[in-house]
């Protein structure tokens, strides 16, 4: 059996962003993965490998990095990343009723993937919106003051 890991990341994909930031070594492993993961959506181990080759950092390096911030991801993620604040203000303004509809919505729990891979939801400690809370965040885009009825409507578009 094989060990190898397979993944859509061909080795021309990766050589712009490791031309870009070959040149400031260990400074630039945050924003190369960053990049890696927009192009590919998450980043497996192949891309940390040749990432941290192509930087000169050891690879435990970028592995740290990748393992440490929460908007990295080393296992495939959904299309859409939606992402529920339940930080104090938001949970005080009902977020646990707007994670029960988002739930409900795509059936199925934080930390998982819908099963076409089109949403990954989580459950995160803050989206720094807390004068407007609840707050949800759908791919890139920030709503406030989010309702319970506002929940299909997000993630119907």
């Amino acid at each position: 059996m094989s060990t190898e890991v397979v993944s859509n990341v061909t080795p021309d994909a990766l050589t712009p962003i490791l031309a870009r930031w070959s040149p400031v070594g260990r400074s630039g492993l945050l924003p190369a993965l960053i990049e890696a993961q927009e192009a590919y959506g998450w980043l497996p181990e192949e891309t940390l490998t040749r990432t941290a080759n192509g930087l000169r950092v050891p690879l435990s390096e970028a592995f740290g990095v990748a393992d440490f911030y929460a908007h990295l991801y080393t296992q495939p993620v959904g299309k859409t990343i939606v992402r529920v604040c339940d930080d104090v203000p938001c949970y005080l303004a009902g977020s646990e009723k707007i994670c029960a509809m988002v739930e409900k919505y795509l059936r199925i729990r934080a930390g998982e993937t819908t099963p076409d891979g089109a949403f990954t939801y989580e459950i995160v400690p803050c989206l720094g919106h807390c004068d407007h809370a609840p707050v949800v965040m759908v791919g890139s885009q920030v709503h406030e003051n989010v309702t319970e009825d506002h929940v299909t409507d997000l993630l119907g578009k």
